[in-house]
């Protein structure tokens, strides 16, 4: 394996540890409000603000550790239902439409991101915090997922669990 293979593994890995992090400290940070209300006190407005933070990045920063695992959802029925030169034909397709849109929305994405922050615009909640900052991890998940179905692709293989062993390759 190559040193940006390892690289690119390595980044995903982190980014999927920092999601599951996050689900943690916005669990603490529930626990800690609801404490803090039931002894009669008012909670930081913060933790909502995190709260809200959080649960755009955990789905951001996992989504592309997902697809790695292949743990990603889908529905089988049809594919099943077709012959294996048919089913390996359209999960082909299933993978190249899934790397066009990924790839659509890590452009747009980015362009937002740049907008925000050529227009320094702010996200106002109880503390103020440059937009970009917030929105840029959702080009960066679509941009990462869209490299690793790139890579089921180069590969041949299929994107899809159940269908791995169909298009001979492994997992990981």
């Amino acid at each position: 394996m190559n040193l940006i293979a390892r690289l690119h593994t390595l980044l995903i890995r982190t980014m999927a540890v920092a999601a599951a992090l996050l689900m943690v400290a916005v669990m603490i940070t529930i626990c800690l409000d609801v404490l803090i209300r039931n002894l009669d006190r008012q909670p930081s407005a913060h933790f909502f603000t995190f709260s809200e933070y959080a649960l755009l990045l955990i789905p951001c920063l996992g989504a592309p550790w997902l697809v790695r695992e292949k743990g990603h959802v889908y529905v089988e029925l049809l594919l099943m239902s077709l012959s294996r030169p048919a089913r390996r034909w359209l999960t082909r397709l299933i993978g190249l439409l899934c790397v066009v849109i990924c790839l659509t929305m890590a452009w747009y994405g980015f362009d937002v991101t740049m907008l925000d922050w050529v227009q320094n615009n702010k996200d106002v909640r109880s503390f103020d915090a440059p937009r970009w900052a917030i929105v840029m991890w959702i080009p960066i998940s679509f941009l990462f997922m869209g490299i690793e179905f790139v890579r089921y692709l180069w590969r041949n293989e299929s994107p899809l669990a159940a269908l791995a062993s169909e298009s001979g390759g492994a997992t990981h």
